[in-house]
């Protein structure tokens, strides 16, 4: 079938309040148009495990070293007749918002997996826009596709009971293995946002040795699905490995990234307190517009480590305050949606957990690779494309 793609221009953002809850671990946002900001949490400081490490910086260390090198594909599953079962069927993948670059690079990606195998692929985006996404889900009723694919729209904004028996499929919702996806969802795809979480804070712990060299505040964003994930596992990282040293956390919701917000109250804590030197804000749009202005508002010295590897960010490593960014690789996700889909309808077993690792890149890696845009062979020495090509076969 002949792929088609629709796009719909929508009015300004509505229903901001709600709007909070629709980006699911994005960096590099194009909005900004939300104000509404939470109000900051008061410091934690994680309590020690059971068992503690002899030397906990010396671990920290290896886990962050060994995450350097380039990373090494699996695939969980068996293969599968891929190329019949596209045959005839259609797609209707629904983004939040793709403005938003990575949202925009997954959607592209996922597009052209479907296309190679000669799946028909309507695209619409809300452009943030949430009165608008039940309207996206009707005219992919209306369109009769065989599969609704959701781009980081939360499980709570999709109208079930207007969708008859179409399937839906959410992704980046899970965010971790282990997670059983939403009522009516029949899988979740999705990275481990654990592992960048833990490399967060395993930069911090060897940089500040062991917190000697100052405090460290890290940054979630509430609404956000992998952020309570992401912060859970930079508190559990730090307790097991470094429970003496001081972590604040605090919440900064999407749409301070880029309206002066964030970039002031970073200014402002790093003001208050002259030991916080580290700052671990969890997606790395959040340095774009505000930690990393107000690091230089503050006339601070702190530098700071993030996820993400938008290459905006990548290209400033060494000569800006973030000094490192984890990279886990859009395409590995973007053809794990594809196989999934496909999946569904070769009635093949459905696979939890696509195990997507995760690449460090700072100071002493960035110069192998070309960071203004991401590429999976330079970045990551894989062409994923091809890896799960191997599994589905020939296209019909």
């Amino acid at each position: 079938m002949k792929k088609r793609s629709m796009r719909r221009s929508l009015g300004p953002i509505a229903a901001l309040g709600a709007a909070a809850l629709v980006l699911a671990a994005c960096g590099g946002s194009d909005s900004g148009d939300s104000t509404t900001s939470a109000a900051p949490s008061p410091t934690e400081t994680s309590a020690a495990p059971t068992e503690t490490p002899d030397n906990g910086v010396a671990e920290a260390l290896a886990r962050y070293e060994a995450a350097k090198a380039p990373i090494t594909f699996t695939y969980p599953g068996e293969a599968f007749d891929a190329g019949a079962a596209a045959v005839g069927k259609t797609v209707a993948l629904i983004s939040v918002d793709d403005r938003i670059p990575v949202l925009a690079q997954w959607g592209d990606t996922i597009e052209g997996g479907f296309d190679a195998y000669g799946v028909g692929v309507t695209r619409s985006s809300a452009d943030f826009d949430i009165e608008a996404i039940p309207g996206l889900f009707s005219q992919a009723v209306s369109a009769g596709v065989d599969l609704i694919v959701t781009n980081a729209i939360p499980d709570a904004l999709i109208p079930f009971g207007e969708i008859g028996d179409i399937p839906v499929m959410t992704t980046n919702q899970t965010a971790k293995p282990g997670v059983a996806p939403a009522a009516g969802v029949i899988t979740d795809v999705s990275f481990d946002y654990t592992i960048p979480a833990r490399l967060m804070a395993n930069w911090y712990i060897v940089n500040s040795d062991g917190g000697a060299n100052g405090e460290a505040l890290s940054y979630g964003s509430e609404g956000q699905a992998s952020s309570p994930v992401m912060i859970d596992a930079i508190k559990a990282e730090i307790a097991e490995l470094c429970p003496e040293c001081v972590v604040e956390y605090k919440d900064a919701q999407l749409g301070t990234w880029q309206d002066g917000v964030l970039a002031s109250e970073t200014r402002n804590a790093l003001t208050a307190n002259q030991n916080l030197k580290y700052l671990l804000p969890i997606y790395d749009g959040m340095t774009i517009a505000g930690t990393d202005p107000g690091i230089t508002d503050a006339g601070s010295d702190a530098t700071q480590s993030s996820f993400n590897a938008t290459p905006v960010v990548m290209q400033g490593i060494g000569s800006t305050s973030v000094l490192m960014d984890v990279g886990c690789p859009n395409d590995w996700f973007s053809y794990a949606t594809v196989d999934a889909s496909m999946r569904i309808w070769a009635g093949a077993p459905l696979i939890d957990d696509y195990a997507i690792t995760c690449r460090v890149f700072d100071t002493t890696n960035i110069g192998e690779i070309d960071p203004s845009t991401e590429n999976s062979e330079n970045w990551y020495g894989i062409n994923f494309l091809t890896e799960f090509q191997s599994y589905w076969g020939a296209p019909a």
